[in-house]
């Protein structure tokens, strides 16, 4: 039935429902959990009580005394506000205004500054599931992790614009919805959705404005984006770029006070600055780090995508030192990435990954092509919807080295540039949407 054609009560009342994310049964537990004691004994069942929120929202019964004192309590709202004046008020001529303020005054005001389109309980649950999705990125493929943090945006954004909150609770909606925009940004980022990915990092950094909260993931998310804009530019005109990347990750980091990402943003500066050749900036900020890493607690799991724990530092030690050309301190960071593992430290499809592709790359550098093919066959095993943009990215870096002259006519040069090339074709992360390459 349209909307049109129900009382507006019944409307306002689903709307005050679904804005909650409950569904009718969640409404029917709830009324009767907001009954005293003695009151609930004689209330039916939930599955009754459930047919009769069904028949309210559908405009056939109007709520009794008693269900319209459950349902205010249960959503913070005056009578008045859920279903309108009383009809002895509306037939009387309004009062006249006393003249100074009473209880009932100060009693509409905190009614009113307690109405909400949602509840704290629901916003706690939209937080648990904005942490539970950062986790699950570092186990499972970009498209399905991008899909549910797409559905727990929408349902953020439908609480904003459906209705006021609390400020307190608008708040925290904003934070909540600029940490799962800086984590779209990075999941578009692995799928090359590059438009997208810049969007959705510039939104992320305005809602963390509109929370009062630090925007550090923001900046993570589009330091990552630049510094891939610039490399698949090529060096030369992908410069502006690694230094928007190094420059973003250096805001981040200050303004990230102790917390694990600000350990990785500080990587995410020394790997720009290695793009750029800027040796020390890039060892300054790997310093900054590692004394980033040591000054937090040690609770941090490790399992977000914004943690760093020490094979994903190792990781960006090794890339910065592939790119100041030096490969033995690449297979030193390796190893450090191999004896975190083997002592308890989260094994991360994506860290391991990059960390053998970057050895292989080392190996190369060092003329040792079956020592790389030993690297490289770990990871062509990877099912297609793992192998993101940031694994073909490093692979391809590699086959670029194996493209040099030195290895013209070198057999095993050529197998390892065909299982790339293969790996590389077979990779389906997610298809992104017309413009967004």
């Amino acid at each position: 039935m349209d909307d049109r054609e129900l009382p507006w009560w019944a409307v306002r009342l689903r709307r005050e429902r679904t804005s909650r994310l409950w569904s009718q049964k969640d409404m029917a537990v709830r009324l009767r959990k907001a009954a005293d004691s003695q009151t609930r004994a004689g209330l039916p069942d939930v599955e009754s009580i459930q047919r009769y929120v069904r028949g309210y929202e559908a405009g056939r019964h109007f709520p009794g005394d008693l269900y319209g004192e459950l349902y205010c309590r249960v959503l913070g709202l005056t009578r008045e506000a859920l279903f309108g004046p009383s009809p002895r008020l509306r037939s009387q001529e309004p009062p006249e205004e006393p003249p100074v303020p009473t209880a009932q005054d100060a009693a509409s005001l905190t009614a009113w500054i307690a109405a909400s389109n949602t509840s704290d309980e629901a916003i706690g649950h939209l937080d648990q599931a904005r942490a539970a999705l950062a986790e699950s990125h570092t186990r499972l493929p970009p498209g399905p992790v991008l899909a549910d943090v797409a559905r727990a945006h929408r349902q953020v954004q439908a609480l904003l614009h459906g209705g006021r909150q609390r400020s307190r609770q608008t708040r925290e909606l904003f934070r909540i919805d600029a940490d799962l925009l800086a984590h779209a940004s990075l999941l578009l980022d692995d799928v090359r959705a590059d438009a997208s990915a810049r969007a959705h990092g510039s939104v992320a950094a305005l809602c963390a404005e509109e929370a009062g909260c630090s925007p550090a993931l923001a900046f993570s998310a589009q330091a990552k984006t630049a510094r891939w804009q610039g490399v698949r530019l090529g060096r030369r005109e992908g410069t502006r770029h690694f230094r928007r990347s190094a420059d973003l990750a250096r805001r981040g980091f200050e303004c990230s006070s102790q917390s694990p990402v600000s350990v990785l943003l500080a990587n995410q500066e020394a790997s720009a600055a290695a793009l750029l050749g800027d040796a020390g900036r890039a060892r300054r900020a790997l310093r900054d780090a590692e004394e980033a890493a040591s000054a937090l607690p040690a609770t941090d799991p490790g399992l977000s995508t914004w943690s760093c724990p020490r094979p994903r530092q190792a990781l960006y030690a090794l890339s910065v030192a592939i790119r100041l050309r030096d490969p033995d301190a690449a297979l030193r960071a390796a190893d450090m990435a191999d004896a975190g593992w083997a002592s308890g430290d989260p094994w991360l499809y994506g860290v391991w990954s990059l960390i053998r592709i970057g050895a292989g790359t080392a190996h190369v550098m060092k003329g040792d092509l079956d020592a790389a093919a030993g690297q490289l066959g770990a990871v062509t095993t990877l099912d297609p919807p793992f192998r993101i943009a940031t694994i073909t990215g490093y692979l391809a870096d590699m086959d670029s080295l194996l493209a040099q002259r030195r290895f013209a006519g070198h057999t095993k040069a050529a197998e390892l540039r065909e299982q790339i090339r293969v790996f590389t074709a077979a990779a389906c992360p997610a298809a992104p949407g017309p413009g967004d390459r």
